[in-house]
């Protein structure tokens, strides 16, 4: 129904402007029970999939299943029941930052094919207070959400701690989980943060304010695809020395070459491509086992890039990843993406004897 109906007709709008009435659909949806009942009828199966050898956990936060909806999809939190109900088992949601800022100029969202899109959005957000306010919504639906924490384009890199800090602070009664995100190719300079020496700062500074608010909530720093694999072991190291719980790997790429494949206006076009590329997929999955040998027993890796099928996330969970991100894929496959992914695993699992998702993790990667 999604692909022969709905989508040709939101594909009528721009990309962002299809986005933004799906989300705003979906929390439409939060209304009341018979709203959400027949949200769920778009799902696979016409319900939410559930079992038990899905679980998997981040840090000790444990998750029914390894679908989380990526940061970039509910910017605001507006939709995080109506996503868990279509069976992600978390939304990270942000990247959330202390101030609101526009981002960059419209158009700024594109579909360059069916599945892969190119976006340089540049950390749209209504700030903190906002989102706070939003997921007072959930307080009480036991949905486990991440936060993704972002930085305001016109904060210097030596006050950058501070700012990741004061967001963590501020939004550490809503989160399961945290991500620092520094990678974000839309930010100017915002990936110069993934220097070593930046990360540590930040790292401490977000360490800090859980501290003063308690105890530290599980915590991730989310890196770029472009990274040569000496810098993601410096990175590695970092995270291992300042106990974080692991990375998540990775955001979107600058690699001109990929972008270029959908015409030569995209080559050099500012922002970072995403979603069902083969190449981006490979890229993704070969920096997922990367970390799983050199960390794997120290780091929890949370695996994106291209995941849009049961094959495609049982690739990554071999690599070494306990649990996966979807974004683009959930325009490119439809709100029955979660189910169709989470049933496709178990019947891998059926077929090949294993009893539990973490008996695969990282078997591609080892030895």
């Amino acid at each position: 129904m999604y692909k022969e109906i709905i989508q040709p007709i939101l594909s009528k709008f721009d990309s962002e402007t299809f986005h933004d009435l799906a989300r705003e659909s979906l929390h439409f949806a939060e209304l009341s029970p018979i709203t959400l009942r027949i949200l769920e009828l778009f799902g696979d199966k016409h319900k939410r999939f559930q079992d038990n050898r899905l679980k998997t956990t981040l840090g000790g936060l444990e998750l029914e299943n390894p679908l989380i909806v990526g940061a970039g999809w509910d910017k605001k939190g507006r939709a995080v029941l109506g996503l868990w109900h279509l069976g992600f088992a978390s939304v990270e949601v942000g990247s959330v930052l202390e101030y609101g800022q526009p981002g960059s100029s419209k158009p700024r969202l594109f579909m360059v094919s069916s599945g892969v899109a190119i976006n340089w959005l540049g950390f749209n957000s209504p700030g903190m207070d906002v989102v706070a306010k939003n997921l007072d919504t959930y307080k009480h639906a036991n949905i486990p959400i991440g936060i993704s924490l972002g930085l305001n384009k016109d904060v210097e890199h030596d006050d950058a701690p501070k700012a990741y800090g004061t967001v963590a602070k501020r939004m550490y009664e809503y989160a399961g989980y945290f991500a620092i995100n520094v990678s974000s190719p839309n930010t100017p300079g915002l990936r110069k943060l993934q220097d070593k020496e930046h990360t540590v700062h930040i790292i401490e500074a977000v360490n800090v304010a859980m501290d003063e608010l308690g105890s530290r909530k599980p915590l991730f720093v989310k890196i770029a695809p472009d990274l040569s694999y000496e810098a993601i072991d410096e990175l590695l190291q970092v995270a291992i020395d300042h106990d974080i719980t692991g990375i998540i790997a990775s955001n979107t790429t600058i690699n001109t070459e990929l972008k270029g494949k959908y015409g030569a206006k995209w080559k050099n076009s500012p922002g970072g491509l995403s979603g069902d590329d083969e190449d981006y997929r490979r890229i993704t999955t070969e920096i997922i086992s990367h970390i799983y040998k050199q960390a794997g027993d120290k780091l929890d890796i949370i695996g994106v890039g291209g995941i849009n099928s049961a094959e495609s996330a049982i690739e990554k969970i071999k690599a070494g990843a306990k649990a996966l991100q979807l974004v683009t894929a959930i325009r490119g496959e439809g709100p029955a993406v979660a189910g169709k992914i989470n049933r496709g695993i178990v019947d891998y699992m059926e077929r090949e004897g294993v009893s539990s998702l973490l008996e695969i993790v990282g078997i591609d990667s080892k030895g």
